[in-house]
């Protein structure tokens, strides 16, 4: 899982530095606007089923009916997505692109469902596989199209292209869930099929939605910065600062595996009362997050001018002075993000959506105020402000959490 994570987050780390070595940072830009867009959309939509399913909560309910649910939420996606560009009014060009980019993330998340069933079974490895066909793939048909072309559209339609191939090549295959059968497209297996049940699909909603709207709630940590700078210093800077910031991704790759990896132990743990070994685990993924922070800091501090030239150009590197205070607020998300996991694996989702909506109130603020008076150092500072808040009361959730479990954990005990 580290290998096919840490090459998937390269793969999305390359496809930004292919950009910024091939287009203006104006383009950058526009693709950066196409994530802020998208991605708040498409995590709501997702509502966390994976984590739903790997967690045991719906034993009973087959696999046809998270896949069938998901298929419907994404195509919704979709349609919000373009309705948000006719509403913002963007130009035709921005309108495709930001379009293209939310087909390429809808292909994304269904791959995703079936990440899910393979990780119940325990075949991490598949999904590795998946991973990595996909990142090697997408960038280089991006790499080469956008190269050809010199247009950032057909460059986004190739990564399209090479998520298709890889969801219908492999993901949604027989074999590749040990199911015996042969490579055929949309499997006629009722393992892997579709099943559509509008009493469980709304019963899976309910019981997701929340999750939705915290995964909405932390995209906009992202997002909201990017729609600040866009309106107050233009596409260039939104380009060069959205570059800049996906350094963190560098870090987040080991976050997400690490995280993924844990979380079905953590549920265990929690859900079994062993509070012990849950805390431990959490303990160790909290220092490892803080490590990853203080590492970033001190490298971009030494180095982070000649990072920038190296792996974009040199007008990127006119603002090394973000880089150590960008990997300032990675360390605190990267804690947050594992404290994150410790509280959907202690099954706390109502929590996470006011936590959330705190975190994202004090981004809000944060980037009125200082945006339009700080520019980008403004940008970075409102981010810090937000992830201090995420994390300072992730572990206030937690923490009341676990001390209100331990009762009924004896007094389970003492029962039996």
């Amino acid at each position: 899982m580290f290998v096919g994570n840490a090459l998937y987050a390269g793969g999305q780390f390359a496809t930004l530095m292919l950009l910024a070595k091939l287009v203006r940072p104006e383009l950058v830009g526009q693709y950066a606007l196409g994530l802020a867009v998208v991605y708040p959309v498409m995590m709501l939509t997702n509502m966390q089923l994976r984590a739903v399913m790997t967690s045991g909560a719906r034993q009973q309910t087959h696999f046809g009916h998270y896949l069938s649910l998901r298929l419907l939420t994404t195509s919704l996606a979709l349609v919000i997505i373009f309705a948000i560009t006719q509403i913002l009014g963007y130009r035709r060009n921005l309108t495709a692109v930001v379009t293209m980019v939310g087909v390429a993330y809808a292909i994304e998340t269904i791959s995703d469902v079936y990440y899910a069933r393979l990780q119940l079974h325990e075949r991490m490895a598949e999904i590795s596989k998946s991973l990595i066909a996909r990142a090697l793939l997408s960038v280089l048909g991006l790499a080469v199209t956008t190269y050809v072309s010199r247009n950032l559209l057909w460059g986004v339609t190739a990564v399209v292209l090479a998520r298709v191939i890889v969801l219908f090549g492999y993901d949604i295959c027989e074999r590749t869930h040990g199911l015996g059968g042969q490579s055929k497209w949309f499997s006629r297996n009722d393992a892997l099929a579709p099943r559509f049940d509008l009493k469980v699909q709304r019963e899976l909603l309910w019981l997701s939605l929340p999750l939705g709207i915290v995964v909405l709630l932390t995209t906009l940590n992202s997002s909201v910065p990017s729609y600040f700078i866009k309106h107050a210093l233009g596409e260039r800077d939104l380009g060069i600062f959205s570059a800049i910031g996906f350094m963190i991704s560098v870090g987040n790759m080991a976050v997400m595996s690490l995280g993924q990896s844990a979380f079905t132990r953590l549920a265990r743990s929690y859900a079994t009362g062993n509070l012990v070994a849950f805390g431990l685990l959490l303990g160790k993924l909290l220092a490892f997050g803080a490590m990853l922070g203080v590492c970033g800091m001190i490298i971009s501090r030494l180095a982070g001018r000649e990072i920038l030239i190296i792996l974009f150009r040199p007008e990127y590197a006119e603002r090394a002075d973000l880089l150590p205070w960008i990997m300032a607020v990675g360390g605190v998300l990267f804690m947050a993000q594992f404290l994150g996991f410790g509280m959907t694996a202690a099954g706390y989702y109502n929590s996470q959506v006011i936590l959330n909506i705190l975190a994202n109130l004090s981004l809000f603020a944060a980037c009125y105020w200082f945006v339009a008076r700080q520019g980008l150092f403004g940008a970075t500072f409102a981010m810090l402000i937000a992830a201090i808040v995420q994390l300072a009361g992730s572990a206030l959730v937690l923490i009341i959490g676990m001390r209100m479990h331990t009762p009924a954990c004896v007094e389970r005990v003492e029962t039996a």
